[in-house]
Order: structure tokens, then sequence, then C-alpha cells
């Protein structure tokens, strides 16, 4: 059973465990920072689950590193409400800096900062946003540096970068907005 800590600094991952999320950066910058009173709380399934999970016992982060398995949509608002920061990676690869996760875009309109391992458009959105925080894909050190950055920055700054991707979010994703650009 997993308790809410009032005083630990809680990153959300939610979606897809797989290979293009780059789990062993994560895992590898989770240990880290595993001295500092940061948890990362993971909901969602995927084919590397099991490894995640066997990673986090190897390496002794029942503590740090949470699973909670697969949630509906409509349940994600309670996880977004104990998490200080939200979490998107994608391995280094092309392809993928050409695509924007879904999950950037509710990520942007939940008001919490973002933290994002990537590059190409989803770096972009994050940057042109002044929503979180952007590290380069495939990069431990420079994860676990800005996790670290985040979780001692004030909650007025990070409530501010949070309003910034509700912000940008409004104006870049709204439906008339793509439509024109779609035209």
């Amino acid at each position: 059973e997993v308790k809410y800590e009032k005083n630990s600094f809680n990153v959300l991952f939610t979606g897809n465990i797989g290979e293009a999320q780059d789990f062993p950066t994560i895992i590898d910058a989770a240990e880290k920072l595993k001295d500092e009173n940061i948890r990362w709380l993971i909901v969602g399934d995927g084919r590397m689950k099991e490894w995640l999970n066997d990673e986090i016992m190897k390496r002794s982060l029942e503590k740090k590193v949470i699973l909670f398995g697969e949630f509906p949509i409509e349940r994600m608002t309670s996880f977004y409400n104990h998490s200080q920061a939200l979490l998107v990676s994608l391995k280094k690869d092309y392809f993928l800096s050409l695509v924007i996760p879904g999950k950037v875009q509710s990520y942007l309109m939940s008001g919490l900062p973002i933290l994002g391992m990537v590059n190409g458009e989803a770096k972009d959105v994050i940057d042109k946003s002044g929503s979180g925080y952007t590290c380069e894909p495939a990069n431990s050190t420079d994860l676990a540096i800005i996790v670290k950055k985040m979780s001692i920055a004030s909650e007025s700054h990070r409530c501010i970068m949070g309003a910034k991707g509700i912000d940008y979010a409004n104006k870049e994703f709204d439906r008339n907005t793509l439509l024109r650009k779609l035209e």
C-alpha cells in the first residue's frame, strides 16, 4: 500500500510503460536521486512494466518509484492532485522527435509544471510555453538535474509554470486555432 507523504516531491508519469518512453534512463535518474525526498509515481501499463518492477526491486527503490498500474482517465485528476510535476519522456529517435505525445496537451491543461526528457516538437512546446524544464533524451544525469531543480523551485514558481501551460494549451490547441492552422 502506498501512503501519501505530505513532504515528498512527487513526479507523476502517466501512460505507456514501453520502449519509446526510455524507462532505463528514468530509473537511472531515480537512483541518482534516491537520497532526495523525491518520489516517482508511475500510472499506466505496457511491455516494460515487469522489467521496471524488477529494476525497482534490484535497486531497492520501492519507496522511491511506485507503480500504480492502469487507471481510467477519470481517475487521473486524483493523481495530479498528489503530484508536484508531470514527466513526459521519449527516447532519442528522429521519428519520435517529430511527434508531440498526446499526454502533453493534458499535462499542459493540468496546471502542473512539466519535466520533459524529450527533443523536437515536444521539447519546443514545453520550452516555448514556459511550462517546465526539459533535457535531452537518454541522459539520466540531466534528467536528475531538472527533477532536482523542479523540486527546489518555489511553489509559486511552479504555479506560474503550470499557469503558463494552461495559457499555451488554450492558445495553441483550441479547436478554432487548430482548424485555422489546418486550413
